[in-house]
């Protein structure tokens, strides 16, 4: 039980406390604190912050203060309250950052990633976009770069509902990939002379354009975040796109 209190943010002197109202039932603050060999000052102290808390209820009988742990429900209940209060603050706080952006002046907002986790974390950026539909320049080496990852990344893509459009690189890999364009929601072209050999890889959203290179030795990713620079990006994408190879 002591792990599970902790897990709740609970103290060591918390924990004492609490376990020896359990054990006594329905007691005064000096038989807790001896009980608990706590001094009574503190005890009191603690007492009122896990009443706070919603660990510990109190009653008056004769005029007597007594103390026992609170039924564990009321608690599960308290705690959920306080999770919709704080996720219905965090959403405030979404809400009041657009709203500022859209007042501020845009500035362009250049990110660094490093290794594997950093190449992970990036990619992960293109699943929170706006827009229904990424463009995205891919070499087999990145393709293939963490497999499990990128496969669990397309499939989250694909609940979202976000198309992909794919310039790459024209080989037996990426021919059998095409294959099952309709069924992972893109649509993949090849252009050898950008693409061929490649270790590196672009994808450009609404606002932001992601760059990613892997080697053996080193991953590295730079996020760009500037509407501007993402629709030249774009601009540029598709008038590649449009002489591509099917």
């Amino acid at each position: 039980m002591e792990e599970s209190l902790k897990s709740l943010g609970l103290s060591e002197k918390e924990i004492k406390i609490y376990l020896a109202c359990l054990k006594l039932g329905s007691s005064k603050a000096s038989e807790i604190a001896s009980y608990a060999k706590i001094e009574r000052q503190a005890s009191y102290y603690i007492l009122k912050l896990l009443m706070k808390k919603g660990f510990i209820s109190e009653t008056i009988k004769s005029g007597v203060q007594y103390y026992e742990v609170a039924n564990p429900k009321t608690l599960l209940e308290k705690i959920e309250e306080e999770k919709e209060l704080k996720k219905n603050a965090i959403n405030n706080i979404i809400e009041e950052q657009k709203k500022l952006k859209n007042i501020a002046i845009p500035k362009a907002k250049v990110s660094w990633y490093e290794g594997v986790e950093g190449f992970k974390t990036i990619i992960r950026e293109m699943l929170g976009v706006e827009d229904k539909e990424i463009y995205s320049y891919n070499s087999e080496k990145v393709i293939k770069f963490v497999p499990l990852f990128l496969e669990s990344y397309a499939l989250k893509r694909k609940e979202r509902k976000i198309k992909t459009k794919i310039i790459s690189e024209s080989t037996p890999f990426l021919k059998e990939e095409k294959r099952k364009e309709k069924e992972k929601l893109r649509e993949i072209r090849f252009r050898d002379e950008i693409m061929g050999g490649k270790d590196y890889g672009l994808a450009i959203a609404k606002d932001k354009v992601i760059f990613v290179r892997v080697t053996e030795k080193e991953q590295i990713g730079i996020k760009i975040e500037d509407e501007a620079f993402a629709e030249l990006q774009k601009n540029i994408f598709n008038s590649l796109w449009k002489k591509a190879s099917k």
